[in-house]
């Protein structure tokens, strides 16, 4: 299921994104996550999730980032 959003992500969010899904390095600590070489707060992680951009899984019981299909097509029409 696909979302319609009103407005597009700003490139701050496409940018977040982009991180997520190229650094495998990821972890949550003291309210901001840890992605590769790049610090993000979590409301900026909570509003991706809002707009089912990205979601939050356990992976052998850690916290982890991966894109959906919507983030992704976000992601891949902005390398073109």
């Amino acid at each position: 299921m696909t979302t319609l959003s009103k407005k597009q992500p700003s490139r701050a969010s496409i940018d977040t994104l982009s991180a997520i899904n190229r650094y495998r390095h990821q972890r949550r600590y003291s309210g901001v996550w840890l992605v590769g070489d790049r610090r993000i707060a979590a409301s900026t992680v909570a509003g991706l999730e809002k707009e089912a951009y990205v979601r939050e899984i356990a992976f052998n019981g850690s916290p982890y980032l991966v894109l959906t299909d919507e983030g992704k097509r976000l992601v891949e029409g902005r390398e073109r």
